[in-house]
Parts: C-alpha cells; sequence; structure tokens
C-alpha cells in the first residue's frame, strides 16, 4: 500500500511539522485579534513569542533530538 492510501484510509501517522503548523496557526489568530482590536500589534507579541518558542522548539527536539 503506498503512503497516500494509508494517509486516506487514516492509518498515516501525524508528519514532524504538525506541531509547527499549529502553533503558527494559533499565533497568527492571537496577532489578527490584537491588531483587529486596536489596529496595532502590541500585547500578543509575547503569547507569539511563547507559543513560537515552545510549540516550535518541543516539535523540533522530538523531531531531532530522538534520532
Amino acid at each position: 500500500m503506498s503512503a497516500t492510501e494509508d494517509t486516506m484510509n487514516g492509518r498515516g501517522g501525524k508528519k514532524w511539522w504538525y506541531g509547527i503548523a499549529v502553533m503558527a496557526m494559533f499565533s497568527l489568530f492571537f496577532m489578527g485579534m490584537d491588531y483587529y482590536q486596536n489596529h496595532t500589534i502590541t500585547w500578543s507579541i509575547w503569547v507569539v513569542a511563547a507559543f513560537l518558542f515552545f510549540g516550535v522548539g518541543f516539535t523540533l527536539l522530538n523531531k531531532f533530538g530522538r534520532e
């Protein structure tokens, strides 16, 4: 069975970059909410930094730290 068929049937595993993509979406959401409220990015930079630091950092540690 090919990798495409495994993914279509729900037997494929998550890709290593899945966590990074999720953290990027969360970060963009918080930046968008902050920008929408006062047309500047003020407080959300700390939220974005935390999401990216922990989310991307742990994802990369899982990918490259266990091989």
